[in-house]
């Protein structure tokens, strides 16, 4: 089974589009979508990351173009001084990443944003749009026009 996830972030209005594309062992394609308040773009990828673990119920890998929820998840985020603002969105990473951590479910990179007509990059580049769409959702869910 192979899952991609990825996140499109609204740093004006704190909402991030979450996208997650699962193939499932026999190769059909399952695409899924939402939109959540987060306070970084950080948070936004480590949630599409969570999401998409309960979506292929903990099997198989997950992709993901973002090192720095990678990063956040092996703990390889070194403790600096930071603002309280900081601290605090550090600490929101840091509950998303454990989170992850404690569901034992397999996260590695993937080059994003590239035109490789490839499928394990298609995959990428169609969470890339659902996370677009789960955030337009919200734009017309609320009459916005961003």
């Amino acid at each position: 089974m192979r899952t991609y996830s990825d996140a499109s972030f609204d740093e004006k209005r704190g909402i991030a589009g979450i996208g997650v594309i699962v193939y499932d062992d026999g190769n059909k394609k399952h695409s899924h979508n939402c939109h959540i308040k987060v306070r970084t773009i950080n948070e936004a990828e480590l949630y599409a990351i969570y999401w998409a673990s309960i979506w292929n119920e903990n099997r198989g890998v997950i992709y993901t173009d973002s090192q720095s929820a990678i990063s956040y998840i092996k703990n390889e985020i070194k403790d600096k001084p930071r603002t309280k603002e900081q601290y605090v969105n550090h600490m929101h990473c840091v509950y998303w990443a454990t989170l992850i951590r404690k569901r034992g479910i397999r996260v590695e990179k993937i080059k994003g944003h590239r035109n490789i007509m490839q499928p394990h990059y298609m995959g990428n580049r169609s969470a890339d749009l659902e996370a677009q769409e789960g955030r337009s959702n919200y734009y017309a869910n609320n009459g916005i026009v961003p």
